[in-house]
């Protein structure tokens, strides 16, 4: 997964002029890219959009399963409220 967020920030840091070097700017725009990503879009026909569409796909995957397990381990503790008790 490593790899694969490496090879995103490089794509982004070339589509974006972000240098490569600024390792705080690419994290926070590989995440906001992460953050906005909708899996349900088709893939682009561009090769290099195409490439950092799939490297989404493949770094969100994981990260959604992620949530979906703390989710389960909070609800367990009993700490997970449903949205009508915000009230």
């Amino acid at each position: 997964m490593d790899e694969k967020r490496a090879v995103l920030a490089g794509l982004l840091a070339r589509r974006e002029g972000i240098d490569p070097q600024d390792r705080a700017t690419l994290d926070r725009r590989v995440e906001a890219a992460l953050d906005g990503f909708d899996p349900d879009t088709p893939e682009p026909s561009d090769p290099t959009d195409a490439e950092r569409h799939r490297l989404l796909q493949d770094l969100r995957g994981p990260r959604e399963l992620r949530a979906d397990h703390n989710n389960v381990r909070l609800a367990e503790k009993g700490e997970v409220f449903a949205p009508e008790d915000d009230a």
